[in-house]
């Protein structure tokens, strides 16, 4: 009796060990299960990656190509506006550049210690345009204007105010002014102080090859008595914004690199990147 009890004790315990190193080679199948996906997703990850950049360098040998016609007038039928998608190895890339001009430029409305008042008026209308109460811009006096982002620390934009501001601001150097041959018709109506219907009209009538200078727009019969003052109006820009959108293997990336054109050596230079699993929301969306 006490034989077969022993024997029991010992069939409980091999069973227990048994257990026991299954479990514990459960747990390391699915440790290694989860290191390989990891692996395997910075694999995924890195390709993507290659892959965004191979994008990026192919849209800016396309855009130094055009420096010279660019800096003279920019539009929107130029070769450098028109959206590109191609495959390279196993991978798609779409391409889409902006004119960073088209927005309304933030640097330049907070350039002083105070805001500009006329930059401020176009501001405010491009405010009520989107159904914004304009937020007070005090607050950020003083400070230097470094993403349009800052304009979340302003009392009442909350997250959805600063969705819909996103695609309309941007910030550049002071000197950047709002290209009328890329600027969508909110914010011509913004500037012009017209309606969205007769700056809708403005954008369709648009030169095929752009306004050559700020005075041939400002002489169109549409703004005959609007007084439009010229000032912070340009019919060249010489920063954009790349958007490029990766796709290999069933997964996507967005890389969006903002690019700027040297007056001096009219080298194109890339001046930030930013790579994102989603993709920005753009004024005309």
């Amino acid at each position: 009796m006490r034989r077969q009890r022993q024997k029991g004790l010992a069939l409980v315990t091999v069973l227990l060990v048994m257990a026991l190193l299954t479990l514990l080679s459960a747990g390391m199948l699915r440790s290694h299960q989860l290191l390989i996906g990891g692996v395997s997703q910075q694999i995924d990850a890195s390709r993507l990656l290659r892959l965004a950049q191979a994008g990026e360098q192919h849209a800016l040998a396309s855009l130094r190509r055009e420096v010279g016609e660019v800096l003279q007038v920019t539009h929107v039928r130029q070769s450098w506006a028109q959206p590109r998608a191609f495959t390279l190895g196993q991978g798609q890339l779409s391409l889409q550049l902006e004119d960073l001009s088209g927005r309304l430029n933030l640097g330049a409305l907070m350039a002083g210690k105070e805001p500009d008042p006329l930059l401020l008026k176009r501001w405010e209308r491009l405010c009520h345009s989107l159904q914004v109460e304009p937020p007070a811009l005090e607050g950020l006096a003083g400070q230097p204007m470094l993403d349009p982002t800052q304009l979340r620390t302003l009392p009442g934009v909350s997250a959805e105010v600063m969705a819909r501001l996103q695609p309309w601001v941007v910030v550049l150097p002071k000197e950047a002014r709002l290209n009328i041959n890329t600027a969508p018709a909110l914010l011509l109506a913004a500037s012009a102080e017209v309606s969205l219907t007769v700056a809708s009209q403005l954008v369709s009538e648009r030169p095929e090859a752009g306004y050559p200078t700020v005075e041939r727009f400002l002489a169109l019969p549409q703004l005959e008595g609007v007084g439009l003052d010229r000032r912070g109006l340009a019919v060249t820009s010489r920063w954009f914004r790349l958007e490029v959108q990766a796709e290999m293997a069933g997964k996507r990336m967005y890389l969006y690199s903002d690019l700027e054109i040297d007056l001096d050596t009219h080298q194109v230079r890339v001046v930030r990147r930013v790579f994102s699993a989603m993709r920005e929301q753009r004024a005309d969306e």
